[in-house]
């Protein structure tokens, strides 16, 4: 019986988190690596959950109606700095590097690694006019909605704050 609570606490936090990295959840359940990873393998045997790599991490989502897309924004949304770049793209659209880094203080270094990683997973679009190069987001309404529709994942007060402004404007 504890097994199935164990188990049900898991499902619980994936679901209300899609997305989360295998330590984030240890993290939050506070559970010893090899109870959870027990648990997450039988989840995904049984096609409550699913798992997919994510460059150095493994992230699990619930076999509910999330969509491919909708898997993909959300694992590069769980990264602070890439959901910060990302939420200011959309309020603010096209904007230049520099204007980003300066907006943002975040250095151009970092700020080129996650511009670079977020085009890669196709939720960003570069383009260059002359010798400036400019980012925005790539299909605004899927990105938007799927940060709307998952914010209470988030425990985000930049997310709330962006979901409660898409919410008011687009009832204009």
């Amino acid at each position: 019986m504890e097994e199935l609570t164990t188990r049900k606490r898991i499902y619980e936090e994936i679901v209300l988190n899609p997305g989360l990295h295998f330590r984030e959840l240890q993290r939050r359940l506070q559970m010893p690596t090899g109870m959870l990873t027990y648990h997450l393998n039988i989840l995904e045997k049984h096609g409550l959950i699913s798992s997919r790599r994510d460059g150095k991490y493994v992230r699990y989502f619930a076999n509910t109606s999330m969509t491919v897309e909708e898997r993909s924004i959300m694992g590069a949304l769980r990264n602070y700095v890439a959901r910060r770049i990302v939420i200011y793209l959309l309020e603010e659209g096209e904007k230049k590097h520099r204007d980003i880094s300066e907006e943002l203080k975040i250095s151009p270094s970092t700020l080129s690694y996650h511009l670079n990683k977020l085009i890669r997973k196709g939720i960003l679009e570069k383009r260059e006019r002359g010798r400036e190069t400019y980012y925005s987001v790539r299909k605004r309404d899927l990105v938007a909605f799927t940060i709307i529709k998952y914010r209470k994942s988030f425990l985000d007060a930049l997310v709330d704050n962006f979901a409660l402004l898409w919410i008011k404007n687009d009832k204009k």
